[in-house]
């Protein structure tokens, strides 16, 4: 297990990170300069911080009380950095090759070839880094990363620069990787749906501050406030009082919606009368259709036309306030337009609720 417990004062905030990481991809998501990348650089020995421990299985890598500090060189660990940091005068193979140094050079010949072939970049071994495209430019830094075995590969925005069809494969890439890497992936990203197609676990991250972490569907599902909310891709917060409590369900009175129902996944101590937000990311809202409860009629106020459907933002109103929506529909051949009424449906599976003291 990989046990990250670090703070570091930085100039706009202080960084206090704590995670728990067995094996497997976790995304570390949140908006730039928010410090996942400090993190990273901390866990890499690149960065030093102020105070805490950084542990692998049995070992220390970094122990303020203990004064225990390995140098980077010491620590497996594996950084591709967002802009590669290829060596410019060292072709491919020098490059992949650069961190096994002082090796015999059969092992480091077999090694580099070795993860050269498994990420298809074999015929790039003699070739300088300004030769090669951006996603050639990603693989062999990954290859670098790799070659060394390290215990904990450290990814910073990894496909940033990237066009999207390029993007698209090497996540691909990514994610088979698993079936001969075993060690522990922190990925650091601002893009929410990145962050769940390559990850199990995701972090949220903002001020240098945790503000949840767990496995992806929990974070996406059950969002802890907010701010986890809105970081996550949440559009539609409204605020409600809870009217009835069930074993498996909560109803909920929205003053512009009225009554809703929402699945209770988990005993998460609401009480009659309390005040909470509920919540609903804009895909899970279904447009034109009605059904016997969590069903409304709301305004169109605006229309977004994309490849492959429209955005809707809607009004729903009660005469005294009004409440807006977001949702998308993928059926262009019924367009409504601006000023056009229809019915919504908000399935109680997908709607959630944040204590509002949190």
């Amino acid at each position: 297990m990989l046990a990250i417990d670090i703070k570091k004062r930085l100039p706009e905030f202080r960084l206090e990170v704590a995670m728990r990481l067995n094996y497997e991809i976790m995304a570390i998501l949140g908006p730039s300069g928010c410090g996942k990348t400090m993190t990273l650089k901390c866990i890499a020995g690149l960065e030093k911080p102020d105070e805490g421990l950084i542990t692998i299985d049995d070992r220390t890598w970094f122990d303020s009380w203990q004064h225990i500090d390995l140098p980077a060189k010491e620590r497996r660990a594996g950084f591709v950095f967002q802009n590669y940091a290829l060596f410019p005068h060292l072709s491919v193979y020098d490059n992949v090759a650069f961190g096994l140094r002082g090796r015999p050079s059969a092992e480091i010949q077999e090694r580099v070839n070795n993860i050269l072939a498994k990420l298809g970049i074999m015929k790039l071994t003699s070739r300088m880094p300004n030769r090669l495209s951006g996603g050639q430019q990603q693989r062999v830094a990954l290859a670098r990363a790799l070659a060394g075995e390290p215990e904990v590969l450290l990814l910073d925005e990894p496909f940033s620069a990237l066009d999207s069809l390029v993007k698209s494969r090497l996540e691909d890439e990514l994610l088979k990787l698993q079936e001969y890497y075993q060690g522990h992936v922190l990925y650091v990203t601002h893009n929410l749906e990145e962050a769940y197609r390559l990850s199990s676990r995701m972090a949220v991250i903002e001020a240098g501050q945790v503000l949840q972490q767990g496995e992806r569907q929990d974070v996406i599902q059950r969002p802890a406030n907010r701010r986890v909310a809105v970081l996550t891709g949440v559009r539609n917060l409204f605020s409600g009082v809870i009217c009835s409590l069930e074993d498996h369900r909560v109803q909920l009175e929205v003053e512009e919606l009225g009554s809703l129902w929402v699945d209770r996944k988990v005993d998460q101590g609401f009480k009659l009368g309390q005040r909470v937000t509920a919540g609903i990311r804009p895909g899970h809202i279904r447009l034109g259709k009605r059904e016997a409860c969590n069903s409304a009629v709301v305004a169109v106020s605006d229309c977004v036309e994309e490849v492959s459907g429209c955005t809707y933002h809607l009004q729903a109103s009660n005469g005294r306030s009004r409440l807006n929506l977001e949702t998308s529909s993928a059926n262009a051949e019924q367009i409504l337009r601006a000023g056009e009424k229809c019915d919504i449906y908000l399935p109680p599976s997908h709607l959630f609720i944040i204590d509002d003291s949190k």
